[in-house]
């Protein structure tokens, strides 16, 4: 269909005919995006989400006319280039407790050939009701009527893909058959970069990252639905990268892992006093977290607990010994990474 431009509204996306534009046509978000440890949000709203897709799909909060006109990257705070917004936003970091003796690296360190022992697992009530929603929404998706292909024949004219990175619109049933160009992988926010897993091109602005061309071809998705069920959930790789962070307390050592929907027969954790193996599948889509920590302190894995939540997994390791842990693994020659390094 010719003669619609696209509007770069926040939060609207669609495109748009200007001699219809009128004083209520579009649905945006004026606000700036934030996002603080797992959450994401708009500074104008109080709407949050941890899953980016969801966070995209959240309503506009204002309403006027559509713009055609790309928005200005707002210009950062030169002391510390943080938004004065997500600064008001973050609650102010407790106390620290007082720093304990450094872990003595000159006792003999235990073999990490040790025998494993299995983490108790405790489950919490919010990822109980999550999963319980889950499996209603598949079974209505399952028993459905009409299932995907009834809902492409409801589509409206200049709806945009649903497919992340896509910037097509829908222009009536032709345009099925074109080719789909995004971005099958999961989108990471980390230290104020921000990219893709599928294709890793990292920008510190979230309009850029948002204009990153798709790095991977298919079929258009024209409903949330229909991209749930094909292309994003088969294509994102079966092996997850999740983000996790850790920090600790006298006694304990407590590693998060940020992963929606963990699967509780899924989870198998199992730890020596310096090695901790952590796998389970979370999602929809069943993706797999698998990995090994090579702790840089000791461990008692009997009085050591995993705490499943519905956005993120804790894994509570009490200390073998009350010593102040410098980092959460032991560093090797080529193998040390940034997030290795992280004292929280």
């Amino acid at each position: 269909m010719t003669g619609l431009l696209q509007c770069y509204n926040k939060g609207c996306g669609q495109k748009y005919d200007e001699g219809s534009n009128t004083e209520d046509s579009c649905q945006y978000h004026p606000g700036e995006p934030i996002f603080h440890d797992a959450k994401k949000k708009w500074s104008c709203c109080k709407k949050f989400s941890t899953d980016f897709s969801e966070f995209l799909s959240i309503k506009g909060c204002t309403k006027g006319k559509h713009s055609n006109v790309r928005p200005v990257e707002p210009e950062k705070n030169k002391t510390n280039g943080t938004d004065s917004a997500e600064l008001s936003s973050v609650p102010l970091a407790p106390a620290a407790p007082a720093p304990l003796p450094p872990v003595n690296n000159l006792q003999p360190r235990p073999s990490p050939s040790e025998p494993m022992c299995q983490l108790s697992v405790e489950v919490t009530p919010s990822l109980k009701t999550l999963l319980s929603k889950m499996s209603i929404e598949h079974k209505s998706d399952a028993h459905g009527t009409g299932g995907i292909e009834e809902d492409t024949v409801n589509v409206v004219v200049g709806t945009s893909c649903k497919n992340s990175g896509c910037k097509a619109a829908y222009s009536g049933t032709a345009a099925d058959n074109d080719l789909c160009l995004y971005h099958p992988g999961v989108p990471i926010f980390h230290e104020g970069m921000k990219y893709w897993t599928c294709c890793n091109r990292k920008t510190s602005e979230f309009e850029s990252f948002m204009e990153q061309i798709g790095c991977a071809t298919g079929r258009h998705n024209w409903t949330e639905k229909a991209a749930r069920a094909t292309n994003l959930a088969v294509l994102i790789a079966a092996q997850a990268t999740c983000r996790h962070d850790w920090f600790q307390l006298p006694g304990q050592v407590i590693i998060t892992v940020y992963a929606k929907a963990v699967i509780p027969e899924s989870v198998n954790v199992t730890a020596n006093r310096v090695r901790l193996h952590a796998t389970f599948e979370f999602g929809a889509d069943r993706q797999r977290f698998d990995k090994t920590f090579e702790l840089c302190g000791t461990v008692d894995p009997e009085a050591s607990v995993i705490k499943l939540m519905g956005t993120k997994v804790e894994i509570v390791l009490k200390k073998g010994e009350a010593m102040s842990w410098p980092r959460l693994e032991i560093l090797a020659p080529s193998t040390a990474t940034g997030d290795e390094s992280k004292t929280q």
